[in-house]
C-alpha cells in the first residue's frame, strides 16, 4: 500500500531507517527526525507531501517532498529510501513517486516535482554511494523524472521531467 503520511504514520515514518541499519548507513543525505520536526512547523515539509510504502503494516519505503513556506504543491522530492533488505530498491522508489505525483497532480499540481540527491562528493567512488545513486537514479527514470543534472559542486544530482517545449501560437486574423 502507497499512503500519504498521517499523523498515526509519524512514528513509522522517523523510525524507518533506525529499523534498518544494514548493511550500513545509507550514503545519501535524507532528512532526520529534528529536520523533518522543524520541517513540519515551518511548512515547508508535510505530512501529505510525505509518503510511506507498507507490506504487511510495515514500513518499506518512504519519500519526503519539500516547499517554499506557503507553498499549494511541493517541488522537490527531497528524501527518498528504500528498505535496504527488499530486492530492487529502483522499483518501490518509482512507484512511491509514481503514486505521490499521481496525487498531487490530481489536487492540481501542474509540474511534477524534481528529485533532489544530495550526498559527500568526497566520497563520490565508494562502491556504497555508487549502488545508492544508481537505484535512485532508476527510480527517477522510471517515474518519469528523465532529465538530469549534475550541479556544478559534484555533490547534488537533480531529476526533472522533460523541459515542456513552448506550443506554437498561430495569431489569425479574424474574416469579415
Amino acid at each position: 500500500m502507497f499512503t500519504s503520511s498521517s499523523r498515526a504514520h509519524d512514528r513509522a515514518l522517523l523510525d524507518f531507517l533506525s529499523l534498518h541499519p544494514e548493511p550500513g548507513p545509507d550514503p545519501v543525505r535524507g532528512i532526520d527526525a529534528l529536520e523533518f520536526g522543524r520541517g513540519l512547523a515551518a511548512g515547508t515539509l508535510r505530512r501529505d507531501w510525505t509518503w510511506l510504502a507498507f507490506v504487511d503494516d510495515r514500513p518499506v519505503a518512504r519519500g519526503v517532498w519539500w516547499g517554499p513556506v506557503g507553498a499549494v504543491h511541493p517541488v522537490e522530492l527531497r528524501c527518498l529510501a528504500v528498505d535496504p533488505s527488499l530486492p530492487h530498491p529502483e522499483v518501490w522508489g518509482a512507484a512511491l513517486i509514481r503514486s505521490a505525483h499521481r496525487q498531487f497532480a490530481e489536487a492540481g499540481a501542474i509540474l511534477a516535482p524534481d528529485f533532489v540527491v544530495e550526498f559527500d562528493g568526497a566520497h563520490r567512488d565508494e562502491p556504497a554511494l555508487q549502488r545508492a545513486l544508481a537505484w535512485r537514479g532508476l527510480a527517477a527514470e522510471d517515474a518519469g523524472l528523465t532529465v538530469r543534472t549534475v550541479d556544478g559542486s559534484g555533490d547534488r544530482v537533480t531529476y526533472s521531467t522533460r523541459p515542456l517545449r513552448a506550443a506554437k501560437v498561430m495569431v489569425s486574423a479574424g474574416s469579415r
